[in-house]
């Protein structure tokens, strides 16, 4: 577990160019509390004179406490406005930040984790973080400058007993927050650990409402939710006890301070002159209590985004050889191993197949029974234990990422769509496409005419709600087609049209003139063509392939998967 001291340093390293003006900020601070003090002081020492029979300058006087007091508050506004700049620089550089180291570990290392949980993290974590840059630097510096100067000031020209007498409670003060940190800290990691679980929770019953009420899992849902969030309310009583304790402490240590003025100071001007520096200093915030408070929050939600952003890519970007030309890629995969880590067998032994350019291969199997994880392999969301993966005769390691994820596309079961209309998500994948691409390819998924109720700028609705299960699959092929990409995996991505439609979708796909390279992964045996190529995939291995009408005939693996269904 790194230390406050660690994960300080952290942001400070990913975002030093952005914090010069804290700088300002600080001196603003500094200046500040000073003139706060130093208000009161003139004021004390006019009532003093004043009680001692002199005469004084009233106009001069309020027009000095009015003209610091302005100065103050411009002083206070430069303070704000320079840590708040500081503050969002800060936090745009750490979500993007986020964001660019995400990317590398994506697909894999993203698979399995909730989205919730990574959008808590890139927006309420780093919302937290703030108060590192806005609420810490200002505060610590001028917490210990002023007092400093104030009671350096004041044991020269007036008293020295008083200043130390203040000094060492305040001393004491603002070590505090530093003494209870351990437990602090502590705290507020479980309690973001505890609310990120909550916000998990919220998502799916959000996104599965509607098996929740099919279910009558209502109250289920709602017990598992509360103890969460008793969780976060055992986290948050036990920082509002520490805290607690601390500004019992605190109060203490300001009364004794207060106390032994009083009662050790001096004379009567002395005594009120010393009460008045202590006021100014209690109120100009020269303790770190209040910035303490909210530090410990933004260090712990500062330490979930470290690990997101530290985390290790899942392949390494070290390919250089580039893909020739625009054809359809051939796809060779030469003894292939691979196994999730944990696992207690591999997800994929020893398979070996040959695809040819331009060809359509077809991997059907039970579930669970490796198929998408050799197109993970493929698209390289995974590096293989043993053998090798072949595209157009380049090894995948040795092909850039980028090249690499340009070249593969991979419609899934259940896509993902953004909110917008149809058009925007084709766009996605080809931003410069023009209207007549994205017509082609929602023409080949069988989505022209009236099949959607605006066309392309059908509205989808937050992750497609508004499409049909069918839709939102024809949509993701489409956007996938307006890539223009040279392998195109099918994982399961016709399985919710109607078998009419399906077959439609599969013709024109083969009717395509520069149609890429297809592996088309499925369950659905009894929808293949007689003529198909076919590799039928058991725990890991290609247990048997050839033509479909081979494979009918014959008593095997294909034979008995059909007879299934």
């Amino acid at each position: 577990m790194p230390s406050r001291r660690e994960l300080a340093a952290w942001l400070v390293r990913h975002t030093r160019p952005l914090l010069w003006p804290l700088i300002i900020a600080t001196v603003a601070r500094i200046v500040g509390d000073l003139l706060n003090v130093a208000v009161l002081f003139i004021a004390a020492v006019a009532l003093v004179r004043v009680s001692s029979g002199e005469t004084i300058a009233l106009w001069a006087l309020a027009l000095a406490i009015i003209a610091l007091s302005l100065l103050k508050a411009a002083l206070r506004y430069l303070e704000q406005y320079s840590g708040h700049w500081v503050a969002f620089a800060a936090l745009q550089r750490l979500r993007e930040l986020l964001f660019r180291r995400l990317i590398p570990q994506a697909p894999a290392a993203t698979s399995g984790k909730a989205s919730a949980e990574l959008t808590a993290r890139a927006t309420d974590d780093i919302d937290r973080i703030e108060v590192f840059f806005a609420h810490t630097v200002p505060p610590v510096i001028a917490a210990v400058v002023v007092p400093a100067v104030a009671l350096g000031w004041f044991a020269v020209t007036v008293a020295a007993l008083p200043a130390l007498l203040i000094a060492v409670p305040l001393a004491l003060a603002q070590l505090l927050p530093f003494l209870s940190a351990v437990r602090t800290s502590a705290a507020s990691r479980d309690e973001l650990a505890a609310r990120g679980e909550v916000s998990v929770h919220v998502a799916d019953d959000v996104q599965g409402i509607r098996e929740v009420l099919a279910f009558e899992a209502r109250e289920l849902r709602n017990d598992h939710r509360r103890r969460r969030e008793a969780r976060v309310s055992r986290a948050r009583m036990g920082i509002a006890g520490v805290l607690a304790v601390r500004e019992i402490c605190e109060r203490l240590l300001w009364g004794a301070a207060m106390v032994l003025v009083v009662v050790f100071g001096g004379d009567a001007r002395t005594v009120l002159l010393s009460v008045v520096v202590l006021v100014g200093l209690w109120l100009g915030g020269a303790g770190t209590d209040d910035f303490a408070s909210g530090l410990d929050a933004a260090l712990a939600a500062c330490d979930r985004v470290r690990r997101v952003v530290d985390a290790p890519p899942s392949v390494p970007d070290s390919g250089r050889r580039p893909l020739q030309g625009e054809n359809p890629l051939s796809v060779g995969l030469e003894d292939v191993s691979f196994s999730y880590p944990g696992a207690a067998a591999p997800a994929v032994e020893d398979v070996r197949l040959r695809i040819p350019s331009g060809g359509w291969y077809r991997l059907v199997g039970v579930s669970g029974s490796g198929k998408s994880t050799i197109a993970s392999l493929l698209l390289r969301a995974h590096d293989v234990e043993a053998g090798r993966i072949m595209l157009d005769g380049i090894a995948v390691p040795e092909l850039p990422l980028p090249v690499l994820r340009s070249a593969v596309a991979v419609v899934d079961q259940r896509p993902v769509l953004f909110a917008g209309t149809v058009a925007d998500n084709l766009r996605l994948a080809r931003p410069c496409a023009d209207d007549g691409d994205l017509e082609a390819a929602l023409r080949i998924v069988a989505l022209e005419g009236d099949a959607l109720p605006d066309g392309m700028r059908t509205r989808v609705g937050e992750r497609g709600t508004a499409l049909s299960g069918g839709q939102m699959q024809r949509v993701a092929l489409a956007r996938a087609l307006v890539a223009r990409p040279r392998l195109l995996i099918l994982d399961e991505s016709l399985s919710q049209l109607d078998e009419l439609t399906a077959r439609t979708v599969r013709e024109r796909l083969g009717m395509m003139p520069d149609r890429p390279t297809i592996i088309e992964i499925t369950h659905r045996t009894d929808l293949l063509p007689a003529d198909a190529e076919v590799g039928v995939v058991d725990r890991g291995r290609i247990v048997e392939s050839g033509r479909v009408s081979e494979l009918r005939a014959a008593d095997g693996a294909f034979a008995r998967m059909t007879v299934r269904l």
